[in-house]
């Protein structure tokens, strides 16, 4: 039997976080604790080397409640615990220094995840917290005031962040909702997020095209979401981040199959309906003989331009001054609201995020220990709680991870 007073299940970001945490905790305690990580990859922080694109945006300036979704009350609770500036703090003190971008989005200095993983693994080892890795848990028994882990491994108290199950080719398999379950605790529905959303009858003519624009999610008359920024179109429907933001609402909204779910695409969306028609008014008349696949190409990326005038009953190949003056408010439409049907999103392979998770009922909110379970906590994804795109869902990794591990030794 393997002895340790904490067992961290998972080494992902919130696992690394929560095992160092605890281990910086029983040091200023005084306390000699044997604090082990217990991780089912080959090697621990597997899914922090893809984040940012390799580059890790680690946190961001700008956060608030709305950045959060599921249970972002608690969301929001945990991270004023462990803000973005205790974060950017504790990297500095463990030798890595951030850069952030014009939205905010921090860094490190050096653009590299490798530096993240590595700091944390090298400050990890200076705290005596060891790893065990290629081991995945299956089961968690109660054994007096103890647990005991794949019947081989005993421990005083439990962190379980073992993440959801978006990108389960890192490791994140959603096993840790089947050991959470086990102790009685429930789960609510698991949806991929920050994923692409699928459309019917996709016009894969527009396959390959990336524009700026708005994209928001609607379903029985009301607005549920929506994100600006530049829009991938793919041969299924919509990607790239202001897609990949509202795809958790759109995931939901079909998962409850209350009515139709639209994209609604703003091609201009810094230009009024009459602004635009303006625009396309002005054009006709001064330029009649323009062809009229031009006519839409100084506003925005010409093959785009060219569905949506084909949607319109246009012919590109004749001249402008023939539309009439009904189409051109049809044309109007199309640009500023063009409607796809959304039928679902890309799965769990292709998403960055869970939606769904533990709900906060079964959490304490002082130190994320499970209320059916005392002496175990969670952190990170496997709580109900995911976050926008830009550094958010780290942030709340790191947020979580910090209150569980110093709670788990305080209460020891």
């Amino acid at each position: 039997m393997i002895n340790c007073d904490i067992a961290v299940i998972g080494g992902g970001a919130s696992g690394l976080l929560a095992a160092i945490s605890a281990a910086r905790e029983a040091e200023k305690l005084n306390k000699k604790l044997n604090i082990r990580i217990i991780e089912g990859n080959p090697r621990v922080g597997k899914k922090i080397l893809v984040t940012g694109n390799g580059r890790c945006n680690f946190t961001n300036e700008n956060i608030k409640e709305e950045n959060f979704h599921g249970e972002s009350a608690l969301a929001y609770k945990i991270y004023s615990e462990f803000s973005n500036s205790d974060t950017t703090e504790f990297f500095r003190s463990i030798g890595l220094f951030p850069k952030s971008d014009f939205a905010g989005r921090v860094y490190p200095m050096s653009s590299q995840a490798t530096a993240v993983l590595d700091a944390l693994r090298c400050e990890a080892a200076r705290l005596g917290v060891e790893e065990m890795t290629d081991t995945k848990v299956t089961s968690i028994q109660k054994k007096g005031d103890s647990f005991v882990l794949n019947g081989s491994i005993c421990a005083r108290k439990c962190i379980i962040a073992t993440g959801g199950k978006a990108a389960p080719v890192q490791g994140s398999d959603g096993s840790g909702y089947e050991l959470v379950r086990s102790l009685g605790v429930k789960v609510t529905p698991l949806q991929p997020a920050l994923t692409a959303l699928i459309c019917d009858n996709f016009t894969k003519a527009l396959k390959g095209i990336r524009a700026q624009g708005t994209v928001s999610i609607r379903c029985a008359g009301k607005v549920l979401a929506q994100d600006t920024g530049e829009i991938q179109y793919t041969d299924y429907g919509l990607s790239g981040i202001p897609s990949m933001q509202v795809s958790r609402f759109a995931a939901n909204a079909v998962y409850e199959k209350k009515a139709d779910v639209f994209a609604v695409v703003d091609s201009c969306p810094s230009l009024s309906d009459e602004e635009l028609r303006r625009i396309l008014l002005e054009l006709i008349e001064r330029n009649p003989a323009m062809p009229g696949e031009l006519l839409l190409s100084g506003l925005i990326p010409k093959r785009l331009g060219i569905t949506l005038l084909s949607d319109c009953s246009v012919n590109c190949s004749k001249e402008i001054g023939k539309i009439h003056p009904a189409v051109t408010e049809k044309i109007v439409q199309a640009v500023k609201r063009k409607k796809y049907k959304v039928s679902s999103v890309r799965g769990f392979n292709d998403a960055q995020v869970t939606a769904g998770g533990i709900p906060a009922a079964e959490i304490d909110p002082d130190t994320l220990g499970l209320k059916k379970a005392k002496g175990i906590y969670v952190s990170g994804e496997i709580i109900d709680v995911d976050g926008d795109c830009g550094g958010y869902n780290l942030q709340w990794a790191w947020s979580s991870g910090y209150v569980a591990g110093i709670n788990a030794v305080r209460e020891i």
